[in-house]
């Protein structure tokens, strides 16, 4: 069995097969690990480490900005208390450790919070494969989705995460393009898909990402028209006027978009969906949808 050890006084780290007596340098970067079975979950993230050292701990490994992809072991706590006497081997970057070290047969003592290695997660369905982790505290976190979970040599377990954001999906505006009276709005709208997004039911992000396409497609058809038509209506308005507007061989793959979109809300209504034999909304329909809203936000050219 593998443990890691973390010193509460100085933020240097442990390691070991039968205990976390090795020091590991340089010293790796630990997050706070909250596995996420349901959006409840995201109610009980930690708040500081001294006062919540029973989260388990994620050690960063690897990270590819381009794929969003992550990887690291995942630990979880050991024993029911928070902290631990362990004899330890002298810190290479403390001095006093190599002092104390030498009247102590080449072993210091230190206040440890010891983790092992997630064994939990092994046991879980598809050993969590598809599930969520939230990396951080409660006033910070990020929100990733597990792909792959391995065992290795040392007995670890070794998680690849992708990061479940929408930023860098969704585009920035470019505020020069939208009618000065709408950007607001616009902006408001997208900012509620983004709060949304990998942090709320399925349902819930495809209802936020219909609701911005609305607020997208009528500012700028009100802005290609100059049309004094209201622009408070529904999407499939919106789908309609833009085929009128420049023809069926025209904006096709934006009347596509947009037409997704449509057709995915309905399916988390009840009676709709009962009523028309309707797949209900998962998470991968939820990606998709907000995935389509940055393409229908590049159509219109209003991304930078």
């Amino acid at each position: 069995m593998s443990r890691m050890g973390f010193d509460r006084r100085t933020g240097l780290v442990y390691e070991g097969l039968e205990g976390p007596t090795s020091p590991v340098w340089p010293t790796p970067i630990l997050v706070q690990a909250t596995l996420i079975e349901s959006p409840a979950d995201l109610l009980s993230l930690p708040g500081d480490f001294d006062n919540s050292p029973f989260h388990s701990m994620f050690v960063d490994q690897s990270f590819d900005p381009a794929s969003r992809i992550r990887r690291g072991r995942l630990f979880q706590k050991f024993g029911g208390i928070g902290w631990e006497s362990v004899r330890v081997e002298a810190h290479p970057a403390l001095n006093s450790d190599m002092l104390k070290a030498a009247n102590g047969n080449g072993r210091v003592s230190k206040e440890l919070s010891v983790f092992m290695e997630c064994t939990s997660l092994i046991q879980k369905q598809n050993r969590g494969e598809g599930m969520q982790l939230a990396l951080g505290q409660r006033d910070s976190y990020s929100l990733w989705r597990i792909l792959q979970t391995e065992r290795i040599a040392t007995g670890d377990v070794l998680v690849t995460l992708r990061a479940e954001s929408a930023f860098g999906i969704l585009p920035q505006l470019d505020k020069s393009k939208i009618h000065p009276g709408c950007v607001r709005g616009v902006e408001a709208a997208l900012e509620r898909v983004l709060s949304s997004a990998y942090r709320e039911l399925p349902q819930s992000v495809v209802d936020q990402c219909r609701n911005a396409a609305v607020m997208v497609i009528s500012r700028w058809m009100h802005v290609e028209t100059g049309d004094a038509d209201p622009i408070e209506q529904d999407l499939g308005h919106w789908i309609r006027a833009v085929k009128v507007k420049f023809g069926e061989q025209e904006m096709v793959a934006l009347r596509s978009a947009l037409e997704a979109i449509n057709r995915l809300h309905p399916r988390g209504k009840d009676n709709e969906a009962n009523k028309h034999q309707l797949r209900q909304v998962e998470e991968a329909d939820a990606e998709f949808a907000v995935h389509a809203l940055g393409f229908i936000l590049r159509e219109v050219k209003w991304a930078v």
